[in-house]
């Protein structure tokens, strides 16, 4: 047997120490072609007694893998336009939980994960090596996603995605949860509801504001829909934009029309309508009803409660990891895969007047039938 070298070792190295063709010592070591079971412990046993590495990054330009992900947070549509930043969605309870199941579930396929942070040029994607990206709350314009699509890079959507954009996505039934929690709020007494929306920027909150406006539609009701919550300077942060939706709040109620029911289609707005009314010596829910669409843990350290939907987003990014890697190995996946969701009724509501207040009743939305594709929809 041949002694190592004073460099590191090479495959030529370990295919001429066991007395085979380069080609036949790369397939025994990598697992790949024909190779008898003999041979290939053989050469395996030489390697590692010449201390033989695999070059790693001639395997990613041999097989174009890197065996890393990459994860998509919502970034400003219009670079003009103030908004949240990358690393600000992250301050919400509902994105670190997607981002940190992600992770995890791409470290138990031997995978790493890695957080794509805003870029003021998209271009700036065409330096990154990655096998698939999970996008987040997708935009319904967003530039990043032409890059992705130039570079056949295998993407999914974590909630509602352009079937011509994502192969695959994973999103809640928005049209009938919405629905779920504007009739709940006419079931406890609500004839005035005020919606609250961060803008139509989203696919999620595309598809939820529209559901919202068919709803009132549907019974003859003209919409009463607040969508300049980002319009307001400063909401680039999470504080400004829930003074935006404090004012709104205020504002509506302070009204000649005021609503007698608030139903926030955005992260952390529904505690801020919260206190407007407390601050106008208003109560909940005895002279508004207030309820958001996604949970959250500031819904349940609020006076009172807040009803909101759990939509499970540690279940979305497992779900959303198996189907990019699937596509990523060039198998079939899902185009929409409907994720589960469930109502959490609070005292913001009127839970008391149902029931004891320790008893939070649950309604489960679920559906056979995936959602119907989406063109634009938060």
């Amino acid at each position: 047997m041949a002694s190592a070298s004073p460099h590191s070792p090479t495959l030529r190295d370990v295919a001429a120490a066991a007395g085979v063709a380069a080609s036949t010592a790369s397939y025994a070591l990598n697992g790949k072609g024909r190779v008898d079971a003999a041979t290939r412990a053989r050469v395996q046993q030489i390697a590692d007694c010449l201390g033989y590495h695999p070059n790693r990054s001639a395997q990613t330009l041999r097989s174009h893998r890197t065996s890393t992900l990459a994860l998509m947070l919502p970034t400003p549509v219009l670079p003009a336009r103030e908004g949240l930043s990358s690393a600000a969605y992250l301050n919400f309870d509902w994105y670190g939980r997607v981002a940190t199941t992600a992770a995890q579930s791409a470290f138990l396929a031997d995978h790493s994960l890695l957080l794509l942070p805003a870029m003021k040029d998209p271009n700036g994607l065409r330096r990154i090596e990655m096998d698939g990206v999970l996008v987040v709350d997708p935009s319904t314009h967003d530039p990043r996603l032409d890059i992705l699509t130039t570079r056949g890079i295998p993407s999914v959507a974590v909630g509602p995605g352009n079937a011509a954009l994502f192969a695959s996505c994973i999103t809640p039934d928005l049209a009938t949860t919405t629905a779920t929690l504007m009739n709940h709020l006419t079931e406890q007494g609500a004839r005035n509801i005020l919606v609250l929306t961060p803008g139509t920027n989203s696919e999620w909150t595309r598809a939820t504001t529209m559901a919202c406006i068919h709803w009132f539609r549907d019974r003859n009701i003209k919409p009463r829909i607040s969508s300049h919550l980002t319009s307001f300077p400063g909401t680039h942060t999470l504080e400004y934009l829930a003074a935006a939706a404090y004012t709104t709040t205020r504002n509506a109620l302070t009204s000649k029309n005021p609503p007698d029911a608030i139903l926030s289609l955005a992260l952390g707005a529904a505690p801020a309508a919260t206190r407007a009314a407390h601050d106008l010596g208003l109560s909940i829910p005895g002279d508004v009803l207030i309820a958001q669409d996604i949970d959250e843990p500031a819904l349940l350290t609020s006076g009172p409660p807040i009803t909101a939907f759990d939509f499970f987003p540690e279940e979305q990014a497992a779900t959303a990891v198996q189907l990019l890697l699937a596509l990523v190995n060039g198998d079939e996946a899902a185009a929409h895969h409907l994720a589960r969701s469930e109502l959490h009724m609070r005292a913001s509501t009127g839970e008391h007047r149902i029931g004891n207040q320790r008893d939070t009743p649950r309604a489960t939305v679920r559906s056979n039938a995936p959602p119907e594709p989406r063109a634009h929809a938060r």
